[in-house]
């Protein structure tokens, strides 16, 4: 058997990969946990210590809205900010391929500079390697983070609890097919880090995700099934804006399962709803309530109600769009 390019791309498979890999070699525990999702947490005397690890492989590399530089900072700090974390450190690892161009490595660089002194998190450390031409498709970036909190953002989830995402969805992964097939639309990548977002709810937000490869029909099936809850959603409520359903509908692809790159779904008490709500629509007007946990959806499942009934929304599966983050 032989690895298959579905098993990386955030979905069905992928998860699969993963879960028989632990389970073959275990890696051991040492006092950590939270280890399946964005960030590792380990209890310390006072709080939590923090730690995620990433790859960064987008094809292209400069995009309407960002670069893989300020991508793959975005996404390690968010990692770290979703689940109730403050963000203290970032490295960055560089496998570089030979001929690639020096002007370009600085603009990748510069952007990296500026969204850490955006949110004051320092990229403290890193490695590069150069490898022969044709070894690696321009330049590859492996990201890690380390923070710091008193609490975990991974309380029980309850009837009624509501579900909140923090805006416009799949507005990354449009844009990356837009630049692959040479489409002209009107739309920025959303890669941000979430820093603003997460400041002001951390406190009364249940659980939340940052939501990237496999987009949200991965990131709502990732809590029905962490959780053994069900999952109901208003498919007229999901916000999705006019360009990316337009790409979708050209080439095919399930909007709800494009990458965002700053965007995060979160799980709140009804009572508490409103406050997140408003909140979020500081940052964005497209912060929308989706859905709730339902009593009346099977435990470990998500479905979408559409105007014409109740459909499964699954987990991804197969090649989605390739190289996308």
């Amino acid at each position: 058997m032989k690895v298959k390019l579905s098993e990386g791309n955030g979905g069905r498979e992928m998860n699969l990969l993963i879960k028989e890999i632990i389970s073959r070699f275990g890696f051991g525990n040492g006092g950590w946990k939270n280890k399946d999702d964005d960030s590792a947490t380990f209890k310390l005397r006072e709080g939590f210590l923090f730690f995620t690890t990433d790859s960064y492989t987008v094809n292209p590399l400069f995009f309407k809205g960002g670069n893989i530089g300020d991508l793959a900072f975005n996404g390690t700090v968010n990692d770290i900010l979703v689940q109730g974390g403050k963000p203290l450190g970032v490295s960055l690892s560089l496998i570089i391929e030979e001929g690639f161009p020096k002007e370009d490595l600085f603009k990748i660089m510069e952007s990296v500079g500026k969204a850490s002194e955006k949110i004051k998190v320092p990229v403290v450390t890193g490695d590069t390697k150069v490898v022969e031409k044709g070894k690696v498709d321009g330049i590859f970036i492996t990201s890690s983070g380390i923070g710091i909190s008193d609490k975990v953002l991974d309380r029980n989830l309850e009837e009624r609890d509501v579900v909140i995402v923090s805006g416009g969805l799949g507005e990354h992964g449009a844009v990356i097919l837009a630049e692959r097939y040479g489409f002209e639309i009107d739309l920025e990548s959303d890669t941000k880090a979430l820093y603003e977002e997460m400041e002001g709810i951390k406190d009364i937000v249940k659980y939340s995700k940052d939501i990237t490869r496999g987009g949200l029909a991965s990131s709502l099936n990732e809590i029905a099934k962490r959780y053994r809850k069900g999952v109901l959603v208003y498919e007229e409520k999901i916000p999705v804006i006019r360009q990316v359903k337009g790409i979708g509908d050209v080439l095919g692809v399930d909007v709800l399962s494009l990458a965002s790159e700053g965007r995060m779904v979160c799980v709140v008490s009804k009572e508490n709803s409103r406050k997140v709500l408003e909140h979020l629509r500081k940052y964005n007007k497209d912060a929308s309530v989706i859905g709730e946990i339902s009593k009346d959806i099977d435990e470990g499942d998500v479905v979408i109600q559409t105007k014409y009934g109740k459909r499964f929304l699954p987990e991804p599966s197969g090649n989605l769009v390739p190289r996308i983050c």
